[in-house]
């Protein structure tokens, strides 16, 4: 079935007439709606200046609410930012940590950008508490949740972690959360788009993530959701003129809220960030993250068993529920032939301890597997 809707989607990523792009994971292919997106941004500030606001602000919902729908999140449940760092460092301005709950939890293998923001809130009286890992690609749920306590504030867990697309067990610790009395966070950046996940049947209190790999939408489009019931007691420090009741009103300050997730706003938006991210956004929702799941899956399981096949390590799980959309392949000169294999337009990354990472998406076609192998092989000779 995703055949034809990949035939029909090919044409509309340039990058794919000229190379083999297999990683999707770490940057999405770029759509020709986004470069669309673009030259109607600059039409609009060309033609109209600052009229284009009456335009472009309403847009910030509505892509906010294009993101919601993937990740079956309520309307007017999520918001946009330039990128997750951000809206975590807003989400660290919420919560008093002088009194005993001043604990945050996070693991070992979360991406760094984030353990900097939290760390530093050391300095206004918050704990951190690290779960160690012991193999450096996973850890063992128990020991996440021995280590959520009733000290313990907000838990900020990853959904996969970016060393080894290990899916993370976010139910157990949601529901440890709810034991003790915490909140918990989840970085979705590594699952969203590929992985389908529901952030109400997941319970969830809060979701963050960005467009710029599965879906998509290229950097400067981060996203967070709040569970509706949760949103009032959010008071972001972090914040700005398009996060007030009434921003036109110039109102001096005090900050004055707005009542919605617009309270997660900051100063100017960056619009062109948001608007092409937008026709990437759309195209996972048209195709469907189940579909998508469905062809990932039965790639990258291709992608292990020839490696397997070679002699490679591969560090990622192999059973297809334990793993978000890439595959690790690690062998003796591996950054050498990764570097290689860019010279020669096959588009992969490389990580130490985890090789070469290679990630299909619904674009990705049977002959590019085989031709990454092809490629790899000779390089190894």
């Amino acid at each position: 079935m995703i055949a034809t809707t990949q035939a029909l989607a090919r044409e509309q990523f340039p990058v794919l007439e000229s190379s083999t792009y297999l990683v999707s994971h770490s940057m999405g292919a770029a759509p020709l709606g986004a470069k669309h997106a673009l030259d109607a941004y600059f039409t609009d500030w060309a033609t109209d200046g600052p009229e284009a606001w009456e335009r472009w602000l309403p847009e910030i919902a509505t892509i906010a609410d294009g993101i919601g729908a993937i990740v079956g999140a309520p309307a007017a449940s999520v918001f946009l930012g330039p990128n997750v760092s951000v809206l975590q460092a807003a989400l660290a301005t919420c919560f008093d940590f002088g009194g005993e709950r001043n604990e945050i939890v996070y693991e070992a293998l979360q991406f760094p950008s984030l353990t900097y923001v939290w760390r530093e809130w050391e300095r206004y009286g918050a704990k951190t508490c690290v779960v160690p890992s012991d193999d450096g690609f996973t850890i063992p749920t128990e020991r996440i949740l021995a280590a959520i306590t009733e000290r313990t504030a907000l838990v900020v867990i990853s959904h996969a972690y970016y060393v080894s697309g290990a899916v993370v067990d976010v139910r157990a610790i949601q529901r440890r959360c709810r034991e003790v009395g915490a909140l918990l966070c989840v970085d979705a950046y590594q699952t969203t788009g590929v992985y389908p996940y529901d952030v109400v049947d997941l319970d969830l209190d809060i979701v963050t993530g960005g467009s710029h790999k599965w879906l998509l939408g290229g950097p400067g489009c981060g996203w967070i959701y709040v569970k509706p019931a949760l949103l009032e007691r959010f008071r972001p420090a972090v914040t700005g003129w398009m996060a007030h009741a009434s921003p036109f009103e110039f109102e001096a300050a005090p900050m004055r809220y707005a009542p919605t997730m617009y309270r997660f706003g900051h100063g100017t938006p960056t619009i062109p960030g948001y608007l092409v991210a937008r026709p990437g956004h759309d195209l996972i929702r048209e195709i469907g993250v189940a579909r998508i799941r469905e062809h990932n899956v039965r790639l990258t399981t291709r992608l292990a068993e020839m490696a397997l096949e070679r002699g490679m390590r591969v560090p990622t799980p192999l059973e297809p529920a334990r793993r978000t959309g890439w595959i690790g392949i690690d062998f003796e000169g591996a950054h050498a032939v990764k570097e290689r294999l860019i010279e020669e337009r096959v588009f992969v990354d490389y990580r130490p301890g985890c090789g070469i990472r290679v990630s299909p998406h619904f674009y990705t076609t049977d002959d590019e597997i085989e031709r990454f192998f092809a490629a790899v092989d000779r390089l190894r000779r």
